[in-house]
């Protein structure tokens, strides 16, 4: 039996659960059509957080085979496919953002080393990204800060702490004030 993709009438979160059960059942159409609906997200998170083309693919690749291997921990309960998706991207990214920090970085690897840039305009897609700006524009300077340094620049609680000075229960709270904010703002 295979898939017949998300049809018009349903919800894509809808559609997407569906997919996950056919995937948890060995359809691996199901692995195809979650991968066509929702790479182009996850692609630009990937973008976002590692700054490079190669290393997002990589990502991107990354996050899909573990989606196949972990599609039974899946639970729409706690949130939508997508959100699912998105978090393991998550994790993936700052998986490799802190195996960067951990090797020593010599002179001689950084040459022709460019600062730090967003993607082209024509790479982002413009609803997404207006509407993430907004939510955070709307943050008090030092949330944003910290939301930027943990999901972007994929510092732990601690690294955020020895940064910032600030004790942990502060950063802890903080973030988690701002996560729920953004929430509040993202939401319709």
């Amino acid at each position: 039996m295979t898939s017949s993709g998300p049809r018009p009438s349903t919800s894509p979160d809808t559609a997407h659960q569906r997919l996950i059960v056919q995937l948890r059942h060995g359809q691996d159409d199901a692995l195809k059509e979650l991968y066509d609906d929702l790479s182009g997200v996850t692609y630009r998170v990937c973008l976002r957080m590692l700054s490079t083309p190669e290393d997002a693919e990589e990502a991107l690749q990354d996050t899909f085979v573990r989606l196949a291997d972990r599609a039974d921990v899946c639970d729409p309960s706690r949130g939508t496919v997508r959100t699912f998706v998105l978090t393991i991207a998550h994790h993936l990214c700052l998986e490799r953002l802190r195996t960067r920090r951990s090797r020593p970085v010599r002179d001689h690897d950084r040459e022709g080393e460019e600062a730090f840039d967003l993607p082209s305009r024509a790479a982002r897609d413009p609803l997404d990204e207006a509407l993430v700006q907004s939510a955070l524009t709307g943050l008090p300077g030092p949330d944003r800060a910290l939301l930027e340094a943990m999901f972007f620049g994929g510092y732990t609680h601690a690294e955020i702490t020895t940064r910032t000075g600030l004790p942990l229960g502060t950063v802890k709270s903080r973030l988690r004030r701002a996560l729920l904010k953004l929430r509040e703002r993202m939401l319709p």
